[in-house]
C-alpha cells in the first residue's frame, strides 16, 4: 500500500517543519506523475494559420496520475502576448489533469539563451512547445489576424526556421529554479 508523503512526514516532530518539508517536495513528486508517453507531433493548423494543432499522433499523457490522450489533429490553445521585432520567445503548451489544453509565453531576449520560461503549473503536463524568432517587419502579436500568422514572409523572414516546433516527451520542468 501506498503512502502519502503527508503522513510519511506526521513522524518529523515539528509540525511546521513537517509543513515546509512537504511544501518542498510536492512540486517535485507531482512532476513524477505528470508526463506525457509520446510526443503530440506540434504542426501549424494551415497555411496562413494563427493556431497550433497536434499531427498524426494521438498523445497519451499522465496527470497528477490520472491517464488522458489528445487526438489527432486537435487545435491547441491560442497563442497570447507580443514579441517585438528582433526578439526570440517561446509559448509552451501544456494540459491538465482535466484535459484543458493551455498555451503559456515565456519572456523575450534579444538571443535565443536569453529567452526565459514561463511560470508554468507543476500539475500540468508539457506537450511541446514553438520557439519563434521575429526577423521581418513588426512584431508578432498572438492571435492577431495578420500579426500572428505562423508562416508569415512579413513577419518572419524565413517562417520555416524563425518558427520552430518542439515535441516533448516524459518529465520536464524547465522553470524550476534549483540555486
Amino acid at each position: 500500500m501506498l503512502t502519502p508523503i503527508i503522513q510519511r512526514l506526521k513522524s518529523v516532530v515539528d509540525p511546521a517543519i513537517s509543513y515546509a518539508i512537504y511544501l518542498l517536495l510536492k512540486p517535485a513528486f507531482e512532476r513524477f506523475r505528470t508526463f506525457t508517453f509520446n510526443s503530440p507531433v506540434l504542426v501549424i493548423k494551415a497555411a496562413g494559420g494563427l493556431l497550433v494543432k497536434t499531427g498524426a499522433n494521438v498523445c497519451h499523457y499522465v496527470v497528477k496520475g490520472k491517464n488522458g490522450q489528445i487526438a489527432t489533429a486537435t487545435d491547441m490553445a491560442a497563442l497570447s502576448g507580443t514579441v517585438a521585432n528582433g526578439a526570440y520567445n517561446i509559448f509552451v503548451f501544456t494540459v491538465n489533469s482535466a484535459g484543458t489544453l493551455a498555451a503559456t509565453m515565456g519572456t523575450a531576449g534579444a538571443t535565443e539563451a536569453a529567452v526565459k520560461w514561463p511560470k508554468l503549473n507543476s500539475e500540468h503536463a508539457i506537450l511541446g512547445f514553438i520557439k519563434i524568432h521575429v526577423t521581418g517587419t513588426g512584431d508578432f502579436i498572438g492571435n492577431h489576424a495578420t500579426s500572428g500568422v505562423l508562416d508569415s514572409a512579413t513577419i518572419f523572414t524565413t517562417p520555416s526556421t524563425d518558427v520552430q516546433y518542439i515535441n516533448t516527451v516524459g518529465s520536464m520542468f524547465p522553470p524550476a529554479v534549483i540555486d
